[in-house]
């Protein structure tokens, strides 16, 4: 049995977000549709997959204007504007994340050493909150990451593993 500890260093469109609290969670959800019939009424006989769903959750403590506005304000230019227009897709605004394992500690020596998401966006109706005070300033992130859907139907990639 081996150990596996050690912090990853996080890019966001190629610019180093800084430091994070506790580390970041990587969370996937598959979706399905129980079928059911009325020969055992509401027991489950099988399920329909129906896809999946991937977030990256971290919370920031460094505060860095032009990459905030980049990670947590997608639809504008700056903190606190709204620049695209609404009816505009994620598509022409979400960028790659980028997890490193950091040199010499145990994370590095095993796979993955990096897990590239191509497709990241602030995922949607997530509030974004940050504490203006006396404090330590974090600043709560959950990002989307879409898939590539486009290798073969129904199939999909949502990030790269080496």
């Amino acid at each position: 049995m081996a150990f596996i500890a050690g912090k990853y260093d996080v890019t966001y469109n190629g610019a180093e977000v800084g430091q994070i609290q506790e580390g970041i969670t990587i969370e996937h959800q598959h979706f399905g549709q129980i079928i059911t019939g009325d020969n055992l009424a509401d027991g489950p006989q099988d399920m329909v997959f129906r896809g999946t769903a991937v977030f990256v959750q971290f919370n920031l403590i460094e505060w860095d204007q032009a990459l905030a506005s980049a990670i947590f304000s997608p639809w504008g230019s700056a903190y606190l504007t709204q620049s695209i227009k609404v009816g505009n897709l994620a598509s022409d605004n979400w960028k790659v994340l980028e997890l490193t394992a950091l040199e010499g500690t145990p994370a590095n020596s095993t796979t993955p050493k990096t897990i590239t998401f191509d497709s990241a966006i602030l995922a949607e109706n997530f509030p974004v909150s940050v504490l203006f005070a006396p404090a330590l300033r974090t600043v709560p992130i959950r990002m989307r990451v879409f898939p590539d859907s486009t290798t073969d139907y129904g199939t999909a990639n949502y990030g790269t593993l080496t």
